[in-house]
């Protein structure tokens, strides 16, 4: 299985209550990795099966529901060869 990376910014009107965000967001399938309360934003990631195309850009509808949440972005991994590595 494939992780899908995510980053939910929280609604200033619900940043004081950002743990009712979190819980939210968890019970929608969000596997929450950092809570980030000065920025308000949220990082986690979801769980996708091989061969499911996954949503890489926009917001999952689940967590775009949940109250409290002004977006949720797909977040995306790059990997850079080192120095040495042959040219591909």
């Amino acid at each position: 299985m494939a992780e899908q990376q995510w980053v939910i910014t929280v609604d200033e009107e619900h940043l004081d209550g950002i743990d009712a965000v979190v819980t939210e967001l968890e019970a929608a399938g969000l596997v929450v990795d950092r809570v980030l309360r000065s920025l308000g934003q949220i990082t986690g990631h979801t769980q996708t099966s091989p061969g499911v195309q996954t949503q890489t850009a926009g917001a999952a509808p689940s967590f775009s529901a949940v109250p409290g949440v002004a977006s949720a972005d797909g977040a995306q991994r790059h990997h850079i060869a080192p120095p040495d590595a042959e040219v591909q």
